[in-house]
């Protein structure tokens, strides 16, 4: 909440942001309280993670990365494995540190891109030329 009142001076929204997250989660018929984040795939969880990673966003780009990435999904493409893990190590301190965030390692990975899946998408090249397709695992 502390990163959001630097980037949201209403505190209507701020109280209202804040009950949302606080809301508890009906499972089975009883209610259990929300210990941590937003309610995946609840309408506010890109939002907020804009935000939050906005910072980030500005972190690879001033040190010239190439990036996509969507609420807390990010590939970074870089043009070795050696960059990929030394990039890997200090972003990931990026974030923990200074964004105070978990990165999940069973999630993260350095890896060719035709290889991994980024938003049910992967890549292929094709005479040279890059292509996107859908990730075999989505087709499943």
């Amino acid at each position: 909440m502390r990163k959001l009142s630097k980037r949201i001076t209403d505190s209507r929204i701020l109280k209202l942001i804040r009950r949302y997250l606080q809301t508890g989660i009906m499972e089975n018929g009883l209610i259990h309280p929300n210990t941590e984040g937003a309610p995946q795939g609840g309408p506010l969880s890109p939002l907020l993670s804009n935000i939050v990673f906005d910072e980030l966003d500005k972190e690879l780009e001033s040190r010239g990365l190439n990036f996509v990435r969507y609420a807390d999904d990010c590939n970074i493409y870089v043009g070795s494995k050696r960059v990929g893990l030394r990039v890997m190590e200090s972003i990931t301190y990026f974030i923990e540190k200074k964004l105070k965030l978990k990165v999940n390692e069973q999630k993260s990975a350095v890896d060719r891109p035709w290889k991994r899946k980024f938003l049910g998408f992967s890549f292929t090249f094709n005479k040279g030329k890059p292509k996107i397709r859908v990730h075999k695992e989505s087709i499943k």
